[in-house]
């Protein structure tokens, strides 16, 4: 089933394919990783994949974008950790950086452009 719409936001689109991009990674950080570090890592994407769709659905959205943004900067420092600790090869690193700096990117606009609506 495509659950893709019209109506889907391309940020939600976005972390989506980074959601179902990264999993299969996470599935293979070396056994004494992934129980701890990868079960932070994926509960983290479901986490902000769920702020980002209760975001959609409503007009008091700033407290859910604030929370999504804290959630995308843990779940960098947990990247950031997992690679160091050689669990995420330095390629898959570099790609899950740049894509989340782009989410990143995105969710800071969707705030402003909240912020903006809220002001007037």
């Amino acid at each position: 089933m495509n659950m893709r719409s019209d109506r889907e936001l391309p940020i939600i689109r976005a972390w989506y394919e980074f959601t179902v991009w990264l999993v299969p990674k996470i599935g293979k950080f070396p056994r004494d990783l992934r129980f701890t570090l990868g079960e932070r890592v994926e509960r983290k994407l479901f986490d902000i994949l769920g702020l980002l769709i209760r975001a959609r659905y409503t007009k008091e959205r700033g407290s859910l974008l604030e929370s999504a943004n804290a959630d995308l900067d843990i779940l960098l420092y947990l990247l950031r950790a997992a690679h160091e600790l050689k669990a995420l090869p330095p390629k898959a690193y570099g790609d899950a950086s740049v894509k989340l700096l782009e989410i990143g990117t995105q969710l800071g606009g969707w705030k402003k452009s909240s912020q903006a609506k809220g002001a007037s």
